[in-house]
């Protein structure tokens, strides 16, 4: 609401530039699909519905994506320990 109003103002005293920032940070409105289901957990069918995507709001999906890395990196170290732990008891069994 805001940018729309923002966009008027620029379209009436802006210039092409202001113009063209304003629009920049307008959302892109993406269409969806998701399940819909009753109380009960029964499938009611697919319910189409609109997203806004604004481009400042990029840097949120960076956070996911880096607690995804970090994530993944534990599980290697976890594996790399247990993998060294039992092979550090094959080597006292064969003492």
């Amino acid at each position: 609401l805001l940018l729309d109003a923002w966009r008027v103002f620029e379209k009436a005293k802006g210039d092409a530039e202001s113009l063209a920032k304003v629009d920049a940070m307008l959302p892109r409105r993406v269409k969806r699909k998701r399940m819909r289901t009753d109380e009960n957990g029964a499938e009611l069918g697919w319910e189409e519905y609109f997203d806004y995507h604004f481009p400042d709001d990029g840097d949120s999906n960076a956070g996911n994506l880096k607690i995804l890395e970090m994530a993944a990196k534990w599980k290697q170290a976890q594996q790399a320990q247990d993998s060294s732990s039992s092979s550090e008891d094959e080597s006292d069994d064969e003492d």
